[in-house]
């Protein structure tokens, strides 16, 4: 099957690397609330982040994960015991009006329908719960999923600059794509269609800590200069919105009910 923006594959994937849970922890730190600690990691992968939810910021943190062989692993792991299911977030296994938070961190672009996930985590949020969302920004003028030609399955290489900026009707016609990524405008428009206020938009620079797994040599050997550059240019007005992540919080209506 090709995937399309509209019918993205599963993919697995790992970004809990220590300066990008750092970087994340500080910008949800400031809205949480320790007599409220109930937190839904969707999309947790191996349980990185519902561990340092828990064991940094104390909130009662637990993850659902759609690999289940990533499931078991992180069974392995005595902090997440009991912390990490298996489950599909287009129809999570919780209750209604049930949790303080939930996150959805780089999953909304690889899910098969992200507004039925927006609707769901929605669902299961307390009534003035709050959302956060970290996910690929179009402005960003790399793309750091992987990129195929249809006719040849050749991957397009990561370091080839504005593959983002393609308009999308135009690039599925040539481009098989692993991922999506969206402008932020479109971002919160999607949020905001499944019942979400907003209430702060950001950007996030990368930390340079190979996530991908497909860093070059040369990036690697200049990380100290990249890292500099990336803290510096994530402060600057402007600038700043060429991150490659955006950051959406969000809030369900206090008097809403499911």
């Amino acid at each position: 099957m090709q995937a399309t923006f509209n019918n993205i594959q599963h993919f697995k994937g790992n970004t809990a690397a220590p300066l990008a849970v750092a970087k994340r922890l500080r910008l949800m730190a400031k809205y949480l609330d320790p007599k409220k600690p109930l937190f839904l990691d969707c999309g947790c992968g191996i349980g990185g982040y519902v561990q340092a939810l828990v064991e940094e910021l104390k909130m009662d943190a637990h993850g659902i994960e759609y690999d289940a062989r990533t499931v078991a692993q992180t069974q392995l792991n005595p902090s997440l015991k009991n912390r990490v299911t298996q489950g599909d977030l287009q129809a999570i296994a919780s209750e209604a009006n049930r949790w303080d938070y939930a996150m959805l961190n780089e999953v909304l672009e690889h899910v098969g329908d992200e507004r039925k996930v927006l609707r769901e985590v929605h669902r299961v949020l307390k009534p003035g719960g709050i959302l956060f969302v970290f996910s690929p920004n179009r402005w960003f003028p790399f793309e750091t999923h992987c990129v195929n030609l249809k006719n040849s399955r050749r991957q397009i290489p990561h370091w080839i600059p504005l593959i983002p900026y393609i308009p999308v009707r135009l690039g599925e016609k040539f481009l098989f794509y692993w991922g999506r990524n969206y402008w932020q405008k479109e971002l919160a428009d999607l949020a905001a269609a499944s019942g979400f206020a907003i209430v702060e938009r950001d950007y996030v620079w990368q930390t340079f800590e190979n996530i991908s797994g497909s860093q070059p040599r040369w990036m690697t050997a200049i990380k100290p200069v990249l890292k500099f550059t990336g803290e510096s240019l994530e402060k600057m007005p402007f600038l700043r919105r060429f991150g490659v992540s955006q950051v959406l919080v969000c809030r369900k209506a206090a008097q809403a009910y499911d």
